[in-house]
């Protein structure tokens, strides 16, 4: 199977396949149900204060982990479990060179030494080979990211190699929400784990995470850190659920679906008042308040509401993995695997394209009629990054695109894959 394919090859191949509107990446799994939760808690946030603890239970429960925080953030999350593992400027941590500055962030503010290592291209996942040669007596802990939702190809070995040193693991479920290997839920794998609600993941509170994990010395450690932990201020919190509250409403526009009258006259928000996906202080290395906040109620209330209907937006994401499966074996194109044992959430369906389609994808996202997405334009995206030690993540970062899973209901059969 080719490693790459060309645009003009993945195009020809679509047998005039076209979606009713063009498929977004971010924000599509939005319900009116989580709007109207949005709009009511701005309006009436008193009367939610149990949110957090009824949030923290179902977690504990579902995931059959008796210890869980929520912040304001995956990376918030991730921020807490530095601390809660004890870390300190000096030490070092594996991390997969194919991830996020967000990831790189939370380690950098402690003064932790990052080490990235080399991943593979069947799941882009930490290549445990290369891992070994990584480990040094500094290192600390070792980030296993489930990067587009599928379960790493080296899993099992990248767990072994961790106990062998003593490397705390870190599981990274941002991408992951409700995945699971063999018979465990991703997230209770290794030590300590976090999740994200951010907006391009499976569940979405437009910013949010929570962190679990069945270590009681851990889970003590936990409880002192989110304790210690401030809530944003109210008016970025209101700006959140304004935020949500019409990312909604786009959604039911570029879907052409009416609004319900009790919608119809709610004000746009400029673009400048909408919460940012990442901070510019953040994009310049620059520490932001935001990683030391916990989850107020109101933003728990709706986090607890979208995962207890997880099954369901897991069905409709592997749903449309399977549509994207079928076309890719037809056109040859090479794409994410999933391992024996693995039950990927497929928050994004990745392949390997041309790099000049990666460049410029709009011609790709116009033909197959929804965006395209690029993480990770680099190693650390989307900060400039060459690692020459790493030639498998210098390659995802030129040639893997990612397609949204979160397709159209009517876009089963006859949708023409």
């Amino acid at each position: 199977m080719s490693a790459r394919i060309c645009v003009t090859t993945l195009i020809n191949s679509m047998n005039n396949w076209k979606f009713c509107y063009k498929i977004p990446l971010l924000n599509a799994s939005l319900s009116q149900e989580s709007a109207t939760l949005a709009m009511n808690c701005i309006n009436k946030q008193d009367h939610l204060k149990p949110s957090t603890d009824m949030l923290h239970r179902y977690v504990a429960e579902a995931w059959e982990s008796p210890f869980v925080a929520s912040f304001m953030g995956g990376r918030a999350s991730l921020y807490a479990i530095v601390e809660v593992l004890g870390l300190q400027a000096g030490d070092q941590v594996l991390l997969p060179a194919f991830t996020c500055q967000a990831v790189a962030n939370a380690f950098s503010f402690h003064g932790i030494e990052i080490i990235f290592v080399d991943i593979e291209l069947e799941t882009f996942g930490m290549d445990a080979a290369a891992a070994r040669k990584a480990v040094t007596p500094r290192c600390k802990a070792l980030l296993l990211q489930y990067t587009f939702g599928a379960v790493c190809r080296d899993t099992d070995a990248l767990c072994a190699l961790a106990r062998e040193h003593g490397l705390a693991i870190i599981e990274d479920c941002a991408h992951a929400t409700g995945g699971a290997y063999k018979t465990d839920k991703l997230g209770t794998l290794g030590d300590i784990a976090f999740f994200s609600s951010e907006r391009s993941k499976m569940v979405n509170t437009i910013h949010g995470g929570w962190v679990i994990t069945r270590d009681p010395r851990l889970g003590e450690r936990l409880a002192a850190v989110h304790a210690a932990a401030t809530e944003p201020d109210e008016a970025y919190v209101r700006a959140l659920l304004r935020t949500l509250c019409q990312e909604w409403v786009s959604l039911q526009n570029l879907k052409g679906q009416p609004l319900p009258p009790e919608w119809r006259d709610m004000p746009a928000i400029p673009p400048s008042s909408k919460v940012p996906q990442m901070q510019p202080a953040e994009l310049s290395g620059l520490f932001t308040p935001q990683y030391r906040w916990k989850m107020p109620a109101c933003i728990a209330a709706i986090l607890l509401q979208q995962l207890q209907s997880l099954p369901r937006l897991l069905e409709r994401r592997r749903a449309g993995a399977a549509h994207w499966l079928e076309w890719a074996a037809r056109s040859g194109v090479r794409h994410a695997a999933a391992i024996d044992g693995a039950e990927p959430t497929w928050l994004r369906f990745p392949i390997l394209v041309d790099a000049e389609t990666k460049r410029n994808p709009a011609a790709f996202s116009e033909k197959l009629g929804c965006e395209i997405g690029v993480w990770f334009t680099t190693p650390m995206h989307p900060q400039p990054l060459m690692l020459p030690d790493c030639p498998n993540g210098m390659y995802a970062s030129a040639h893997c695109v990612n397609l949204p899973t979160w397709l159209p209901e009517e876009a089963g059969a006859g949708a023409g894959i």
